[in-house]
């Protein structure tokens, strides 16, 4: 599930924006301060940011963004002031909407970023290199998407372990596993999984292979180098293997 972090100090509004990016289907962080916002983000950066750039704390809002841009989140800037929006480019920065904000115009502008947030993952998962050279038992059958359930259940791993691996947490895991947020991280591991079911012939056997320390992994346990966010040098070792070369 996506996630919204929402920065709006006043309980009314916060209540009535939380409401309305709940049903588009978003999983809702708010916070009161722009201090709490930034040291959230700087942890796990959501998939989308609402933030109102008129607060009463010791950074401005337009501060917070100076400080969230260079994690290139989508955001939806909330302001009362035309002028404001104009003087200082917020046009440049992201989607700006003037209060009152109605339920129409702010359904509108999140359901066209998520959109443009889904093409822009969805070209970008397509073109890898590895990407269309996975098992479909490991794709969600409705989405078409990698599932990290069906990973999970092939490797014998709980699903909870690739929580961290995917930058999603285990709720928002367990209920999207298909999560657009979580496919690049899930290509190189699919990737592995097919290349091991070709070279080793049996689910059985790949799960014995991924649980046994190698040598080329500083004798670690190749999913364990997977779950430290490592998966690609599992990946570059079998496809080694599958040229030809030891492994």
């Amino acid at each position: 599930m996506e996630t919204a972090m929402l920065v709006e100090p006043r309980k009314e509004r916060k209540r009535f924006l939380s409401e309305l990016l709940k049903k588009e289907g978003l999983r809702v962080e708010s916070f009161d301060t722009a201090e709490e916002a930034v040291d959230q983000a700087a942890k796990a950066a959501p998939d989308l940011l609402v933030l109102d750039i008129k607060m009463p704390t010791t950074q401005s809002g337009l501060g917070v963004l100076e400080q969230l841009k260079r994690l290139d989140l989508p955001v939806i800037l909330i302001t009362a002031n035309e002028t404001v929006a104009l003087e200082h480019d917020l046009y440049s920065l992201g989607d700006v909407l003037q209060s009152p904000i109605t339920d129409q115009a702010f359904k509108a502008r999140i359901q066209g970023i998520l959109k443009r947030r889904f093409r822009r993952i969805s070209a970008k998962v397509s073109n890898h290199p590895i990407a269309s050279h996975v098992l479909s038992e490991l794709h969600d059958p409705v989405t078409g998407r990698l599932d990290a359930g069906r990973i999970a259940e092939f490797l014998g791993t709980p699903l909870s372990s690739f929580a961290k691996l995917s930058q999603v947490s285990v709720a928002g895991l367990h209920k999207s596993p298909a999560s657009v947020s979580a496919q690049a991280h899930l290509i190189p591991i699919a990737r592995s999984l097919t290349i091991l079911l070709q070279l080793l012939g049996s689910k059985e056997n790949v799960r014995a292979w991924m649980n046994s320390p190698h040598p080329d992994l500083g004798s670690q346990p190749p999913i364990g180098v997977i779950l430290e966010g490592k998966a690609q040098v599992v990946t570059d070792l079998l496809e080694a293997a599958l040229a030809g070369q030891p492994s």
